[in-house]
């Protein structure tokens, strides 16, 4: 499974990296297609609380990911909106969605699925 969300996580990081700086609208399609495809791998993220939480904790632990997933729902447009309004500019808006996309880098490849957590 890290193998698995490192390459999305790297493939999805690169291809919207490369969104900023590509001038062809045909590519950056390309691209915004290539990412979405791989930010969709990471929907197996909701398996991983049923392989790392014990059988009572299950929900608890998928609850508070859902909580995560809102929040950020509700922060990243705003964070963006900001972003474009203070600059004019879409370019630090990708920059900043390229450094969520290291941030899911390292999350995902730092999980440790031998180990049971004991919420």
């Amino acid at each position: 499974m890290r193998t698995l969300f490192g390459i999305a996580a790297v493939v999805a990081t690169v291809s919207i990296f490369s969104v900023a700086y590509v001038t062809d609208a045909v590519a950056v399609v390309a691209l915004l297609s290539s990412t979405l495809f791989f930010l969709r791998w990471c929907g197996l993220f909701w398996s991983v609380p049923s392989m790392l939480g014990t059988r009572n904790k299950i929900g608890f632990l998928g609850g508070v990911m859902n909580l995560g997933g809102n929040i950020a729902g509700i922060s990243v447009p705003i964070i963006v909106g900001l972003i474009v309004q203070a600059t004019g500019s879409y370019f630090l808006a990708l920059m900043f969605f390229a450094a969520c996309g290291v941030g899911l880098l390292l999350a995902s490849t730092s999980i440790d699925y031998e180990t049971k957590i004991p919420v």
